[in-house]
């Protein structure tokens, strides 16, 4: 029966699961939050249901677009995207919080509502770069100086540009994303180890140097040294999620949202989702997520050819590997860094992405199950 449709219906439902428990914490995390600093309780719920109007229409449009398509614009969507990523330290363009320059905001030009991160729209070009160009370098990645090694510096040119907004989260996810993708591409593992040893000198650095940073992995230690300072979002992770007990306290009755947790409806809206769906409610998502990462592996593994399953492993892993990793920081898995959780936590532009890397996956879904029509639609 699975061959005779087009619309992988689990994906489907994963998806506007995931999308509407998002639209239903958000508004309970931020709600107070947008009263107070902007007057207006619906503030970011009224932006996010705009963003997930858009990231539906690209979903839409990504069922309806021959992936095979992506295949020959791999390079220009890259460099587009470096672009995007070198506009946000021009002082006219970039934006971000406490002098970080993250986003790309229209200020100066009277359109201070669009805004976006290109560090986000990067993750989906290096995904469709590296599947178009591994289909071709099969056979070299057995080589470290001409199959790894210019992947390799593309990836370090981009994870600088990333640490310098500064955001070294977001650099090890893409780093992380691009590895994963390296991996099924056919890279051997001696040649990924050596790159991680290469890459933690630098990594180690940017740590020590930044004073946050190293607050963050010492409070990650010793939480206790510092309660009031470093530890306290870790610290008050724990207290939303152990609060929560096995139901929840209910929606919209969470004590930590209210300016214990920084950031609730982004970075820690899972600690909110905890407190008041509970064991239950993180479980759900947990599964909902797991469910998507199989999912998108038997896509990946259906694919009608190789640059669909590439392509297929790295859009799945840029929504999964972001969420385990917003969901190991929440429960202190992981030291403290600014990682939202997909279809979740507020922002437009991951959810962008997000809905548009799942349409992708639908159209290659639908080409797994259906006769290839490379011409055709």
């Amino acid at each position: 029966m699975e061959s005779k449709t087009s619309i992988d219906y689990p994906l489907v439902i994963i998806t506007i699961s995931l999308l509407a428990v998002g639209l239903m914490v958000l508004f309970s995390a931020s709600s107070a939050y947008a009263y107070l600093r902007k007057g207006d309780p619906y503030f970011f719920l009224k932006r996010q249901l705009i963003w997930a109007g858009l990231g539906l229409v690209f979903l839409w449009m990504g069922t309806r677009f021959n992936y095979r398509r992506y295949e020959k614009v791999g390079v220009p969507l890259l460099l587009l995207s470096l672009g995007l990523l070198a506009l946000v330290f021009l002082p006219q363009l970039g934006a971000g919080p406490n002098g970080a320059q993250r986003w790309i905001t229209l200020d100066s030009v009277g359109l201070g509502f669009i805004h976006f991160q290109p560090s986000e729209i990067v993750k989906l070009a290096l995904v469709i770069y590296l599947a178009s160009s591994l289909v071709r370098k099969t056979e070299r990645m057995e080589n470290f100086v001409n199959g790894f090694l210019p992947y390799f510096i593309i990836l370090g040119a981009i994870s600088i540009m990333v640490v310098m907004e500064p955001d070294l989260g977001s650099a090890i996810i893409i780093a992380m994303i691009a590895f994963v993708v390296l991996f099924a591409g056919g890279a051997r593992i001696s040649h990924m180890i050596y790159a991680l040893i290469l890459a933690l000198i630098p990594i180690c650095f940017s740590v020590l140097e930044v004073g946050y940073r190293k607050d963050r992995i010492m409070a990650f230690f010793r939480p206790e040294s510092d309660p009031q300072g470093a530890a306290f979002q870790p610290l008050h992770f724990k207290i939303a999620l152990g609060s929560g007990g096995l139901w929840g306290l209910g929606p919209g009755r969470g004590k930590e949202k209210l300016f214990y947790l920084p950031t609730p409806h982004t970075d820690s809206i899972f600690a909110v989702l905890g407190e008041e769906f509970g064991f239950i409610g993180t479980t759900l998502i947990v599964v909902l997520f797991f469910a998507m990462a199989l999912r998108g592996l038997m896509i990946a593994r259906r694919a009608p050819d190789r640059f669909g399953k590439l392509l297929a492993v790295g859009l799945t892993s840029i929504i999964c590997l972001q969420a385990a990793i917003n969901m190991a920081v929440v429960t202190v898995l992981l030291p403290t860094t600014g990682t939202t959780l997909p279809f979740i936590s507020y922002g437009g532009s991951s959810l962008v992405i997000c809905l548009a890397a799942v349409g992708i996956l639908l159209n290659i879904s639908k080409r797994g199950l259906v006769q290839p029509n490379p011409d055709g639609e």
